[in-house]
């Protein structure tokens, strides 16, 4: 069977082999080629099942067209819904995505950096465990454009694109407080990163300017590697007993600790939001088909993924402005449902 051409491409569509060759490498933005163009080309490529040579193409220009796209967690569905977003506007884009995942792990995080890098990938799309500075400061000091996603380190200057952390955790701590709940309590992880730190930091400002002393005992930090065990010791602990409750609420600072933590709830006999309302971060399906669908701060997963790989795609098209930083923070949306007694 024939191989698909540039120039079978072309004339099916009625443009020329070079205008075929810009936009299937991603430059359709640069040259001022129009959607509907580039929406013919790409549409036709898959249907004629065009496999571009990427070594060839790799050896010619210089780039692979590939992104090498590091998550911290495969398992979470944040982070599985974040990656499919970009997998799609990289391909529109015309580049393709090797994923891993680091599993909060340094050590394998610089692994997996290492190993794309001898696959001489064009960028890097990462979200950095903890005690990952020293990788990233290496990055930044290379020649390698990447962008951090999630969550970034304070100290090194580079490009992100985040979510305002503390401004989504103080409204959601609001929330609960205009429901009547006084009684909060939070379930963090223990990672260390700028983000989780945020969220609780938000978490504890809602309380103090409801006139509401923050107790530390109210505030649980699992590891990363948490199991239903911990998540059950953690609630009861917060729990207290039937005629003198400790807590009236909980907000989850992500949607893996949620999950686990709405069925220990549930194996607890206990009932919400009658004894217990809940508000956690992120949107997972799981959430919307509960018994009482869970009050979600819910972030911008596409935005966030189209702008992560528009400000990668621009460094590496544009190498004299790699330098320039380029660190944004968007705001979340406070999804009301049934967990907290609305």
């Amino acid at each position: 069977m024939k191989k698909t051409s540039l120039n079978d491409i072309a004339k099916q569509v009625g443009v020329s082999k070079t205008l075929v060759s810009f936009v299937l490498n991603g430059r359709a933005k640069e040259f001022r080629i129009s959607e509907d163009v580039c929406q013919k080309v790409m549409d036709t490529a898959k249907e004629l099942n065009y496999q571009p040579n990427r070594i060839a193409r790799g050896l010619r220009t210089g780039k692979t067209n590939t992104i090498g796209l590091i998550i911290a967690d495969i398992a979470n569905p944040f982070f599985g819904k974040l990656g499919r977003e970009i997998e799609q506007e990289a391909a529109r884009q015309g580049y393709r995505v090797i994923f891993c995942s680091s599993n909060e792990n340094q050590e394998k995080s610089e692994e997996q950096i290492a190993m794309l890098q001898q696959s001489q990938v064009d960028g890097f799309i990462i979200s950095p465990p903890v005690n990952s500075e020293e990788q990233i400061q290496t990055l930044a000091q290379g020649s390698t454009p990447f962008v951090l996603i999630d969550r970034y380190f304070p100290q090194i200057p580079c490009s992100y694109i985040v979510v305002d952390n503390f401004d989504a955790a103080y409204r959601a701590t609001n929330h609960l407080l205009s429901r009547g709940r006084k009684k909060i309590a939070n379930i963090t992880l223990n990672l260390g990163l700028v983000n989780m730190q945020e969220r609780t930091d938000g978490y504890k400002q809602a309380l103090r300017d409801a006139s509401i002393n923050v107790d530390e005992t109210m505030i649980k930090v699992l590891p990363f590697s948490n199991g239903e065990q911990d998540m059950y010791q953690a609630i009861k602990e917060l729990v207290g007993t039937e005629e003198k409750p400790k807590i009236d609420a909980i907000l989850f600072s992500t949607s893996k600790i949620g999950i686990m933590a709405i069925e220990c709830i549930s194996n607890m006999e206990l009932r919400i939001p009658d004894d217990i309302a809940i508000v956690s971060f992120d949107n997972p399906d799981a959430y919307k088909i509960c018994t009482s669908p869970v009050t979600v701060i819910s972030q911008p997963l596409e935005e966030i993924g189209k702008t992560a790989v528009q400000i990668l795609l621009d460094k590496i098209r544009q190498p004299e402005t790699a330098n320039e930083l380029q660190q944004i923070t968007l705001k979340t949306d406070l999804i009301i449902r049934k967990s907290c007694g609305s």
